[in-house]
């Protein structure tokens, strides 16, 4: 339970950062 809740964290993060440098790219 702990590993899967820790790797969904991880995921999430990913993915904000993925978002984060897609809005980045776009902005330029």
């Amino acid at each position: 339970m702990m590993v899967d809740m820790s790797g969904e964290l991880l995921v999430q993060r990913l993915h904000v950062d993925l978002r984060r440098q897609a809005s980045a790219l776009c902005r330029r």
